[in-house]
């Protein structure tokens, strides 16, 4: 599942769109389940996305999730007041995802309902007026 989730994604994180190499190889990106692999979660694109570590963590951890609309979640009990958790964090509320590629499916409706109510801490944060 890794190479095609990552390749779906254009190895480019689907938060912040962070795309790091070392010659050809991509450095600080994984293939994220939504719905967990221990919870029935499918190795299959449409459970996936390609994240960077950081990003990767806040997922796993809640902060973070992936709305109906295919926009970023940032829960409402994340608390980090330096200028780099507003600006990897709180400052992703509303954005949409980048990628998946065209041809690609979507984070799927079940996949990320689970996520919601399983793992995503809470209310997602105000979208910031544009």
């Amino acid at each position: 599942m890794r190479e095609l989730v990552l390749t779906a994604y254009e190895y480019r994180c689907a938060f912040c769109g962070y795309d790091g190499r070392i010659g050809v190889v991509p450095v600080g990106l994984e293939a994220a389940h939504v719905r967990w692999w221990a919870f029935g979660g499918p190795d299959d694109i449409d459970n996936g996305l390609c994240l960077c570590s950081l990003h990767h963590k806040l997922f796993d951890k809640g902060v973070l999730g992936v709305g109906e609309d295919q926009r970023i979640l940032v829960s409402q009990h994340f608390v980090g007041h330096s200028s780099a958790a507003r600006a990897h964090v709180t400052a992703l509320a509303g954005r949409p995802l980048v990628g998946p590629q065209p041809a690609a499916p979507p984070v799927a409706a079940s996949h990320r309902t689970w996520h919601t109510h399983q793992v995503f801490h809470g209310e997602p944060r105000a979208t910031p007026a544009t």
